[in-house]
């Protein structure tokens, strides 16, 4: 059921987007502009992660956090105007550099009668994110300038790849433990649906953008130090999400080629309660809740 519900999602949304550019398409009296604009970027990117599971009549049995996970980013953005149709589309690839990760055991509710916990780097791995929409086009003329408020749907995908390495046990007390290689691919993707917005007034343009985000949550993972769980895929877990992305940015046009941007972009995506399944080599997968 989850399955279908999942591909029903992307096909509504398909046509929701083909209905926005069938009806664009410019009419008598209206001007049929076309602007391109596509551009380059690099900067940091800063993200957290942080899930846990119940079970054993616990709450919070289980608890892993990634904390600023640094990283270098490039980003490729495209924003396209045709008539009253607006397009953009961007993708992103991001290498870490730096970041901390703790594993915790409880015993007890609320996070109580922590008996393990290990404080381990997180400084490898990879991000990337790929998104694209369409949406139709109200343009305004302020003194000056021009707005553009821009109704838009999309699909996007969010894939984060972490490593945990260089472990360190704090609870109990042993210190550091060698060998410690796991990894968690974490997937986020699904329809979305926000407004952007374009002030342009000589060579200065302003955006913004806001979107609401439906995302199916899918992780893999893979314990290497846990002789009792299968590999390379020791669990799996998944769940439905949703999500808010925002930006902001700027750019100022030095000439017909160059242009000087800045932008900050945010993302919080949380999922609610979901499934966590154990590959385990010795005995039947055990199937636990995953916390949202």
């Amino acid at each position: 059921m989850r399955r279908w519900f999942s591909v029903y999602l992307m096909r509504k949304t398909f046509f929701v987007i083909a209905a926005v550019l069938l009806c664009s398409i410019p009419r008598p009296g209206f001007a049929a502009e076309e602007e391109i604009g596509i551009t380059l970027s690099a900067g940091k990117r800063v993200d957290n992660l942080d899930w846990s599971i119940a079970g054993g009549g616990v709450n919070v049995l289980s608890e892993l956090t990634w904390k600023d996970i640094e990283s270098y980013q490039v980003k490729g953005k495209a924003r396209i105007y045709i008539g009253r149709v607006y397009l953009r589309g961007h993708a992103a690839f991001a290498f870490i550099v730096e970041g901390e990760n703790q594993d915790s055991d409880y015993a007890g509710n609320d996070r109580t009668l922590e008996w393990s916990r290990s404080n381990n780097k997180a400084d490898s791995g990879n991000l990337w994110d790929v998104s694209g929409g369409a949406g139709y086009v109200f343009r305004f003329a302020p003194a000056g300038g021009r707005l553009d408020l821009i109704p838009v749907v999309g699909l996007s995908y969010h894939k984060q790849n972490l490593r945990i390495t260089d472990g360190f046990q704090t609870i109990p007390a042993l210190g550091p433990f060698p060998g410690l290689d796991s990894t968690y691919s974490a997937s986020w993707a699904g329809p979305w649906a926000g407004v952007d917005a374009v002030y342009s007034r000589g060579r200065l343009t302003i955006t913004g953008s806001v979107e609401y985000h439906i995302a199916g949550f899918n992780a893999v993972a893979d314990w290497n130090l846990r002789t009792d769980f299968a590999h390379p895929v020791s669990f799996e877990q998944w769940a439905d999400g949703r999500g808010v992305v925002a930006g902001l940015g700027a750019e100022y046009a030095l000439d017909e080629r160059w242009t000087l941007a800045g932008s900050f972009d945010i993302q919080d995506f949380r999922t609610s309660a979901g499934t966590d399944r154990t590959c385990s080599r010795l005995a039947g997968p055990p199937i636990r809740q995953l916390n949202g």
